[in-house]
C-alpha cells in the first residue's frame, strides 16, 4: 500500500488516519470526521451504532447536539469521498462501512498475517517470513495515531498486542532458519520499544548466544532483571529463567535451533497452563465468603460434571479479586491447569467475548495451534475432548449471560468453574449462587489499614470509619479513596471526607487513574434497554433509605406487579438491594451515580414525586380509617387514580406496625413535596399524620385535634 493504483479507493489506520484516491489524499475536513471514519474503518463490516460514534468523538461529555453532528459528519464523509454513498451505508441502528480487503491496511495486515500462520503450520518458514515482513511494513505508528479519542484509546492496546505479537512470530521463524547476528541489531531496537516483552528478550539471549556473544547474552539477563525487579518488583518468567541457566550450561539445543529442543520440554498441549492473573497481596476480608467457596470447591461423590459457582455482586464490589484469591488458595488441586478468560460482559469499550472466540482463547491456553482452533464448529468438540481429560480451575471473569457461559464450561467431574457477573444467572444448571455483598466497616477499615498503613489510619479512626460508610463499603470506591491519599500525603482522611460529604461531588472524587465507581456504574446502566434506564433514574426520585413496590409503583406510574418485575429485573443486575423481603433500596453510591444523569423530562419526574406524594396520602388516610373508626374526619378530595396504593390491612396493631415502619419515609416525602413546590401535597400529608399521631396519642397537641376537624391551623406533621 506504499504506493496506490490510479482511481483505487484506500485507506490507512495502522499510524495516523490516511485515505487515498489513487496519488491523491482526501482532506476528511476535521477531527470530528476523522473519529467518525477512524472507527467505522477499525469495525468496518460491522455495524457501529450512533450512540458508539458518538463515545468516540467526545467520551463520556457529548453535546446535546452530538448526534445531529454524528449525522453530518457521515454526510460529509460521504460527499468528500469517491463512492461514499457507496460504502458507508446506513443501518437500522447507526452505520456500515464496506470496503474491500486491499483498500484497507487492517484488513491487509490481518491477511498477511493469516497467510503467515498457515505457511508457517506447512513447514514453509521462508514464505512465512516473507508474509509476515510484508505485515509488518503497513505499521507506520501507533494505530489512529493523532485521530483517537477515548473510545479508540481504549481499543488500541488490542491491536498493538496483535502488531507486537507478528514481530515476535517473525523474530522466532528467522531463529528458526538459522539468522543470528543479522538478528541482533532489529532485536535490540524491539526490546527498547517493549521493555517488558519476555518474548523478546528470551529471543535477544538466543541470538547473541548464537552468534558467539554468550558473554552478552548472560549481561543481558542481568539486564532484565534487573529491570523487573526495580520496575514491577518481579523475577523473570521460568522460561527466561531456563534459557540462562542453559546458556551457561551451553546445552547442544541452543545451537540446533528451538524445534530441535527435546520435545519433552515443547509438547503440543501444553502440560499445567498457568493463565490466571496474579492474587492481591492486600487482599483483606471476605473470610464467610472464603469458607464458602472453598466448601463449594469440594467435588461431591455422586457429581457427574464440574463443581459450578458463580460470583454476583455490584460494580466494583470485588468479585474478581475474591476469584483470583480463592483460585491462587486452591490451585494445587487442580494439577491439569489454571485458567482465567475475560468474557468483557461489561466492559464499556468492547463487545463482549463471544463464545466462539472464548473456546478459541481456551483451546490456545492449552497448546492447541491457531489452525487447529480455525474451524468455528469444530471448536467446541475440540474443548469438550480435551477438557474431558483434565481437572482444571477455570475463571470466567465478568459474565454477560448465560448464552456465553454454557459452551465454556468444562466437562471434566473433578473441574472447578469460578464465574463472576454482574447480573444473576439463575438458568445456569448446576450452578450454585454466591451473592456478594459491600464490606463491613470492620473489614472496610482494615482494608484501609493495609492501603495507607497503620499509622495513617490509627491517626485518625473515626474519620476513617467515616471515609468507609461514605463509600458504602465498596471495595473499589476505598482502593481509589487510598491511592488519592497516597498521590497526596498532605491530605488528611478527614479532608478526603469532607469532599465526599457533598453527594453532588462525591463521584468526581472517586476518580483515580483509568479506575472510576462513575465508570463501572455506567457501564452497568448502558446495557440496560431504554424502559429500564428510565425506571432506575425515576425510583431514585424516592427519599426514603427504603421503598416497597407500591412506592415504585407510583413512582413508575404502573402497577404494582408491573414495578414488581421492574423491581426485580434492577436486583438482579445488581444496581438495587434487598435486605428484607418486600423492601428495596440504593447503594449511596449507586443513587449519587443515578441523580448525576441528565433528567430527559423534568415533567415527568415532578409527575412521579407527586403521585407518590399523593399515593403516601392515600395510604397513612387508610391507617387512621383503622384507628379512628367512627369518627369523622377531614378526607382530601383526590385519588391518585392508577390502583398502585397498597392500603394497609388488618386491625389496629397492623396499622401501627405500618406506620412506625414507614413513618421516616413519610416525614422525607413532606420534606420533598415541599422541596418540588408541591405545598398543596406537603400539607394533605402533614394533616394526614397529624390524624395518625392523635390516634397513638389522644392528648396530642390543639393543632393536631384542629386538624382533623379541618381546621386552619398550621401543622408540620409528626
Amino acid at each position: 500500500m506504499q504506493s496506490n493504483p490510479p482511481n483505487h479507493l484506500c485507506f490507512k489506520i495502522l499510524g495516523a488516519l490516511e485515505a487515498w484516491d489513487g496519488d491523491r489524499r482526501l482532506n476528511l475536513d476535521g477531527p470530528v470526521n476523522e473519529r467518525v471514519l477512524g472507527l467505522l474503518l477499525l469495525e468496518s463490516g460491522w455495524v457501529v451504532p450512533i450512540p458508539r460514534l458518538v463515545e468516540a468523538v467526545w467520551g463520556e461529555d457529548p453535546p446535546s447536539t452530538a448526534t445531529q453532528q454524528i449525522r453530518k459528519a457521515v454526510a460529509r464523509l460521504r460527499h468528500q469521498i469517491p463512492s461514499g454513498q457507496e460504502i458507508i451505508l446506513t443501518e437500522r441502528h447507526g452505520y456500515r462501512l464496506v470496503v474491500d480487503d486491499d483498500s484497507l491496511d487492517l484488513r491487509l495486515f490481518d491477511l498477511w498475517t493469516h497467510r503467515a500462520q498457515t505457511a508457517h503450520a506447512e513447514g514453509r518458514l521462508k514464505d512465512a517470513v516473507a508474509d509476515l515482513t510484508a505485515a509488518l511494513g503497513l505499521w507506520r505508528g501507533s494505530i489512529l495515531v493523532g485521530a483517537g479519542g477515548p473510545l479508540i484509546d481504549t481499543l488500541r492496546p488490542a491491536w498493538e498486542e496483535r502488531h507486537i505479537a507478528a514481530i515476535e512470530h517473525c523474530f522466532d521463524l528467522r531463529l528458526d532458519l538459522g539468522e543470528t547476528s543479522e538478528l541482533i541489531a532489529d532485536l535490540r531496537e524491539s526490546v527498547v520499544a517493549h521493555p517488558f516483552r519476555e518474548t523478546l528478550m528470551r529471543q535477544l539471549m538466543l541470538a547473541l548466544y548464537r552468534a558467539g556473544r554468550q558473554a552478552e547474552a548472560v549481561e543481558e539477563y542481568a539486564r532484565i532483571r534487573s529491570l523487573l525487579a526495580g520496575e514491577l518488583g518481579i523475577d523473570p518468567s521460568p522460561e527466561l529463567t531456563e534459557l540462562h541457566e542453559a546458556i551457561l550450561r551451553g546445552e547442544a539445543w541452543l545451537t540446533a535451533g528451538r524445534d530441535q529442543k527435546p520435545p519433552a520440554e515443547e509438547p503440543s498441549i501444553v502440560a499445567a497452563p498457568r493463565s490466571i492473573p496474579r492474587d492481591l497481596a492486600d487482599f483483606t476480608g471476605r473470610q464467610d465468603e472464603l469458607r464458602r467457596l472453598t466448601t463449594m470447591a469440594h467435588p461431591v461423590a455422586e457429581q457427574t460434571g464440574p463443581r459450578i459457582v458463580v460470583i454476583e455482586g455490584m460494580g466494583g464490589s470485588g468479585k474478581t479479586a475474591l476469584a483470583m484469591h480463592v483460585a491462587h488458595r486452591l490451585a494445587g488441586d487442580y494439577p491439569d491447569g489454571q485458567l482465567y478468560l475475560d468474557l468483557r460482559g461489561f466492559a464499556s469499550a468492547e463487545e463482549p467475548l463471544s463464545p466462539e472466540r472464548g473456546l478459541g482463547d481456551l483451546l490456545r491456553a492449552l497448546g492447541a495451534a491457531d489452525e487447529c482452533v480455525a474451524d468455528d464448529d469444530c471448536r467446541l468438540t475440540m474443548w469438550r475432548m480435551t477438557s474431558a481429560k483434565r481437572r482444571i480451575l477455570l475463571i470466567l471473569d465478568d459474565a454477560w449471560n448465560v448464552a456465553q457461559v454454557r459452551p465454556l464450561l468444562p466437562t471434566a467431574a473433578g473441574s472447578l468453574v469460578l464465574i463472576t457477573s454482574r447480573v444473576r444467572l439463575p438458568e445456569l444448571e448446576g450452578a450454585e449462587e454466591l451473592s456478594l455483598a459491600v464490606l463491613g466497616e470492620e473489614d472496610g477499615v482494615e482494608l484501609m489499614r493495609r492501603l495507607l498503613g497503620h499509622d495513617r489510619v490509627a491517626a485518625e479512626p473515626k474519620a476513617t470509619a467515616r471515609l468507609v460508610s461514605l463509600c458504602g463499603g465498596l471495595p473499589l470506591a476505598l482502593r481509589i479513596c487510598a491511592a488519592r491519599l497516597r498521590k497526596r500525603p498532605h491530605w488528611s482522611v478527614r479532608h478526603l471526607t469532607d469532599r465526599l460529604e457533598d453527594d453532588t461531588h462525591a463521584l468526581r472524587e472517586l476518580e483515580s487513574g483509568d479506575r472510576s465507581v462513575a465508570g463501572v456504574l455506567r457501564t452497568s446502566y448502558r446495557v440496560m434497554e431504554p424502559a429500564h434506564q428510565d425506571a432506575f433514574r425515576l425510583l431514585t426520585l424516592h427519599p426514603g433509605a427504603d421503598f416497597d413496590v407500591s412506592a415504585a409503583a407510583a413512582l413508575l406510574g404502573t402497577g404494582p406487579d408491573s414495578a414488581e418485575r421492574i423491581l426485580e429485573y434492577l436486583l438482579d443486575v445488581n444496581l438495587l438491594q434487598q435486605f428484607e423481603f418486600g423492601r428495596y433500596s440504593f447503594h449511596g453510591l449507586v443513587h449519587s451515580f443515578a441523580r448525576s444523569l441528565p433528567a430527559p423530562n423534568s415533567a415527568e419526574e415532578t409527575e412521579a414525586v407527586a403521585r407518590l406524594a399523593a399515593q403516601t396520602v392515600t395510604r397513612v388516610e387508610s391507617a387512621c380509617d383503622v384507628l379512628l373508626t367512627g369518627q369523622v374526619r377531614y378526607r382530601p378530595a383526590w385519588s391518585i387514580g392508577n390502583g398502585s396504593a397498597s392500603p394497609p390491612h388488618g386491625g389496629p396493631d397492623h396499622a401501627l406496625r405500618w406506620l412506625d415502619r414507614e413513618r421516616s419515609n413519610i416525614l422525607a416525602i413532606i420534606s420533598q413535596a415541599r422541596q418540588w413546590g408541591l405545598s398543596h401535597h406537603a400539607a394533605k400529608l402533614s394533616r394526614a399524620m397529624a390524624l395518625c399521631q392523635q390516634a397513638q396519642n389522644p392528648s396530642a397537641d390543639s393543632a393536631a385535634r384542629s386538624a382533623r376537624t379541618g381546621g386552619k391551623g398550621r401543622l408540620t406533621g409528626g
